[in-house]
């Protein structure tokens, strides 16, 4: 009977034994999914830390090359000519320049006055118009004189002489044949200085009637 009994706590042993085995095979394939899932989490991690200093990359090299591409524009606008008479360009380097002219006395050659008719018409091409008349007032501060040029084709018809200030041009004719009709054109006043030196220049519209 003690036999017995001694076989049945092996046997019970046994069993024990053989439960906590399972128990602890089965815990360790259910933490095998887990361990999966976090090393797949850390591949993703690397990855979009990856893609992240990539992106950061590609943004510093566009910077730089916008930064250079400026400076070499900047620096190419610094060593134009500055056109006297046709406009300040404003340069990093001319800015104070800028400030001050705009804060003193405007310059005399800012300021034209046109004084002319509109309609101009001539008999012919080549007869001197009866309504054609120019004035550079003695309220303007520049010598002129102007040139002609058909709106439709950009060609040059006429070039007048100089008008000195206080003097006033009329009864002249074209330099170029122009067909009979009317035609829009161009009347471009150039100032000169003392020397007859090209200082500035501005444009109207006139219309030239041929009537034969």
């Amino acid at each position: 009977m003690a036999k017995d009994l001694d076989n049945n706590i092996e046997r019970g042993d046994t069993t024990r034994m053989s439960e906590t085995d399972k128990s602890v095979t089965e815990k360790s394939e259910s933490n095998q999914p887990n361990e999966d899932k976090s090393k797949g989490t850390k591949k993703r991690k690397k990855r979009a830390f990856i893609i992240i200093g990539i992106i950061i990359l590609v943004a510093i090299a566009g910077l730089l090359i916008y930064f250079f591409w400026q400076s070499n524009e900047e620096a190419n606008i610094g060593n134009q000519d500055v056109p006297t008479g046709r406009g300040f360009i404003l340069t990093p380097d001319n800015i104070e320049e800028a400030r001050r002219l705009m804060e003193g006395p405007a310059s005399p050659d800012a300021q034209y006055t046109v004084s002319l008719t509109t309609n101009w018409e001539f008999e012919t091409w080549n007869t001197p118009s009866r309504t054609a008349s120019v004035d550079n007032l003695a309220s303007n501060s520049r010598t002129v004189f102007f040139e002609v040029t058909l709106r439709e084709t950009d060609v040059l018809v006429y070039t007048s002489p100089f008008i000195l200030l206080g003097e006033t041009l009329e009864d002249f004719a074209l330099d170029t044949q122009v067909s009979a009709g009317e035609h829009p054109a161009i009347v471009t006043f150039i100032l000169v200085d003392d020397n007859y030196e090209f200082v500035a220049d501005v444009s109207v519209s006139v219309t030239l009637t041929i009537l034969n």
